[in-house]
């Protein structure tokens, strides 16, 4: 048996390999982008499966080929070009999504944890804090298909006895991320310095988004599925990474402290303040995954800024590309 990842060649899919594989797991990873990163490093050590996900056949195939019984499900299109591509990104995120548990039912996989995003929030937010239980109004085309994918996971769990588990995941933020969504200001504004580039934050001083560094966000999707099945009661969590939200400001700070002479500064671009508005003043309350399977983050803003600028470095070559 073993674990297949989907966007497995993604920064965070790449991620979860890692600690997979110091586990003795030799994961399968499907994306229809070759193995990049650090990937290279662990190449003995994990399969690679070219593929999408709007293609069943492609995903029943490997399921079966690899005997796959457990799957983390990352692959998908990101927030901005969802909005430029609404119609790709429903077949991707929507359908894919199908296709995955279609595979999962039909090849008797027993679990799948999923991917999904605090894009699932954003309009007509009672209260100044998102639970669990907040309304799912997103103002995105991204958000709206995670809600139904979330919704699907759900029906296959009732119906299908599929152990369905997933994250609601805030803007995840690491070294290495190329593809524009609209939060990814908060890794362009430390990897935009350090590859001696000016940037510019295009949010307002006083924006918070939240966030969450990449080896926070791997840990949590490595824990919550080796979580015992009995202690998992709400299905999906929210996961908070630096609680409270940092401001746009204080990310312009902290990195300045590690790079003094970083040309970064602020220009906020009112499409995609617009976007934020609806997160921007909410506190993410992540209360369920902590009490359910343990969950609890390692890096606030000075660890993660630190912590960034170390991975870096100690990789120039694979980052500065």
């Amino acid at each position: 048996m073993s674990i297949m990842i989907t966007g497995g060649t993604g920064f965070l899919g790449a991620e979860i390999c890692r600690l997979l594989v110091e586990d003795g797991e030799r994961p399968v990873l499907l994306d229809p982008y070759p193995p990049r990163g650090r990937l290279p490093e662990l190449k003995d050590h994990y399969l690679y499966v070219p593929g999408s996900l709007t293609n069943l056949p492609v995903l029943l195939n490997t399921v079966r080929q690899y005997e796959v019984d457990t799957i983390f499900h990352l692959g998908g299109m990101l927030s901005l070009p969802s909005e430029q591509d609404p119609w790709n990104a429903f077949e991707v995120n929507v359908v894919g999504t199908y296709n995955v548990l279609e595979a999962c039912r039909l090849s008797g996989i027993a679990k799948l944890i999923f991917a999904s995003s605090v894009a699932v929030y954003g309009e007509d937010i009672a209260g100044d804090v998102i639970t669990d239980d907040t309304l799912q109004r997103p103002a995105s085309f991204y958000g709206a298909g995670k809600v139904f994918s979330e919704l699907q996971g759900r029906f296959y769990a009732r119906r299908f006895g599929l152990d369905f588990r997933g994250l609601r995941l805030p803007s995840v933020v690491g070294p290495g991320s190329r593809v524009a969504h609209m939060t990814i200001y908060n890794c362009w504004a430390i990897e935009h310095p350090l590859r001696g580039l000016p940037y510019r934050v295009p949010v307002e001083p006083e924006t918070r988004c939240p966030t969450i560094y990449y080896k926070d966000a791997a840990r949590a999707f490595h824990m919550l599925g080796k979580a015992d099945a009995a202690s998992i009661s709400s299905k999906v969590y929210n996961v908070a990474g630096q609680s409270p939200a940092y401001t746009a400001a204080q990310l312009v700070e902290a990195v300045r402290g590690h790079l003094p002479g970083a040309d970064l500064g602020i220009d906020p671009d009112p499409n995609i303040s617009q976007l934020l508005q609806g997160l921007s003043r909410l506190a993410l309350d992540d209360a369920p995954a902590r009490r359910e399977w343990g969950w609890n983050p390692a890096f606030a803003l000075e660890e993660m800024v630190a912590d960034f600028v170390a991975e870096f470095r100690a990789h120039p070559a694979i980052y500065s590309m």
